[in-house]
């Protein structure tokens, strides 16, 4: 019952990040005035506005972005390995009780992994698009 608890509040942290961006407003408080067609919107402060994710640090494709996403990868892929090399250790166990136990708490371990990863990686990239 712990387990399906921890899981059902992991898959609800990777919605969390999704279900805030939809629903808020507009974070810039500068997006009325540079569009509302007046002097203002020819200000250098709408102009610098305007050039909003082109940051090379936290903007569209920033190095924070590109530093999650291959985090993320190889923390996919050494998840997947593992799974792979439990389940192969599982089967190959000649019902060896202790084997199966290691195996399946492997596996157990790397899918909780691969949530915490998902997890990190929707809240980086959330904190990232409001930043930049």
């Amino acid at each position: 019952m712990k387990r399906l608890i921890l899981l059902a509040s992991m898959f609800l942290c990777l919605l969390l990040p999704s279900a805030v961006a939809a629903a808020a407003p507009d974070s810039n408080p500068l997006h009325a005035a540079c569009n509302s067609g007046g002097s203002a919107s020819s200000s250098s402060v709408c102009d610098a506005n305007s050039n909003k994710g082109t940051d090379p640090i936290s903007g569209s494709n920033g190095v924070l972005e590109k530093a999650a996403i291959i985090l993320a990868s190889l923390g996919g892929v050494t998840a997947i390995i593992i799974i792979i090399i439990a389940a192969i250790s599982m089967v190959t166990s000649g019902g060896d009780s202790g084997r199966v136990a290691k195996a399946r708490s492997a596996i157990i371990g790397a899918l909780i992994g691969l949530l915490l990863i998902g997890a990190a990686f929707s809240i980086v990239t959330f904190v990232v698009s409001k930043v930049g």
